[in-house]
């Protein structure tokens, strides 16, 4: 993986804040007859940058998870609900294999939300699954936590939008039952998806993150 300060990263870190740009503030302006078009530019940068963390990975000699090809996602499809040793078992979350794991998770997460949002729900329930399957590695800390839960959010909601209310509960109770232990266990200011792609200068105090 390209060190944080590396121009490779910086680059990584711009598309991503060129993406959060353009979902959060320039979609509010896109015309009535290309409504999604700020979040089809997202998708490219996140797609970019997708390639890029799996190009680093491959570069680095490391398992790629996904396949030769950067379009290739976990096929595997995780269980819904939450492991029992969630929080015992699993990649370290601040080792590098784990950060690779959250980093390519948010990526996933992130083009989830974005099919969601441009009502491709089935394409984005497929990425947001695939962040499901990396976390899966993983054992919740605070470098994850906040992922661990999103992702359960967002299916959830989408769930929810498809009256299947059984399997939207399962997991908002699951997103809920993360919460509650990790406060349990740990209950530090988690770290913030957006520092997953965030220059040094750029990450978030602890003040910033308690109040996040």
């Amino acid at each position: 993986m390209a060190s944080i300060n590396s121009v490779e990263w910086r680059s990584i870190c711009e598309k991503f804040t060129n993406a959060q740009l353009l979902t959060e503030t320039e979609s509010r302006n896109d015309p009535e007859n290309d409504p999604f078009r700020s979040k089809y530019k997202a998708r490219e940068y996140l797609r970019e940058i997708y390639c890029s963390l799996k190009s680093f990975e491959a570069g680095d000699g490391e398992e790629d998870t996904g396949g030769d090809n950067c379009e290739q996602r976990p096929t595997d499809q995780p269980v819904d609900g939450q492991r029992e040793d969630a929080f015992s078992q699993g990649l370290s979350g601040d080792s590098p294999a784990g950060m690779r794991a959250a980093k390519l998770g948010a990526v996933e997460y992130y083009l989830g939300v974005n099919h969601v949002d441009t009502e491709e729900l089935p394409a984005g329930q497929e990425h947001l699954m695939n962040c499901l399957k990396m976390l899966d590695r993983c054992r919740v800390s605070s470098e994850n936590v906040s992922l661990f839960i999103h992702v359960r959010n967002q299916l959830g909601i989408l769930w929810a939008g498809r009256d299947e209310t059984e399997t939207a509960h399962g997991f908002l109770e699951t997103a809920e039952s993360i919460y509650q232990c990790y406060m349990k266990e740990d209950g530090r200011p988690p770290t913030d998806m957006t520092e997953y792609f965030s220059t040094e200068e750029n990450l978030l105090t602890h003040q910033e993150r308690t109040k996040r």
